[in-house]
């Protein structure tokens, strides 16, 4: 659930701000950036689905690493722009960085 709640968030985020370079960038048409908007208010509000104890900073934190590597796929699918050596090298030490943050053993809150 946790991963896919990331991966949710990650094509809202990702999409919804390809939309919006669409159009400005781009000059695709305005219901580009209506869809763009929609998306990323969805991004928005995914995250708060994340599980009880899960706090802002970790899942945000957490994401960042996700969104990364999410980016350079979208790339590479939507615009064929091939990562190099350098993005797999840097998404290699984000997922090493999320793994560490997310899975991290921690001591239950005292009450």
């Amino acid at each position: 659930m946790t991963c896919a709640l990331f991966v949710f968030a990650g094509l809202a985020e990702i999409g919804g701000g390809w939309l919006v370079w669409q159009t400005v960038r781009n000059k695709k048409p305005w219901y580009y950036l209506v869809g763009g908007f929609a998306g990323l208010m969805a991004y928005g509000l995914i995250p708060t689905l994340q599980p009880e104890g899960a706090t802002f900073s970790r899942v945000y934190a957490v994401y960042g690493g996700v969104f990364v590597i999410m980016s350079y796929g979208w790339g590479w699918l939507i615009d064929h722009d091939r990562p190099d050596v350098g993005d797999i090298v840097g998404s290699c030490l984000a997922l090493a960085g999320v793994c560490i943050c997310w899975f991290w053993p921690r001591k239950a809150a005292a009450s």
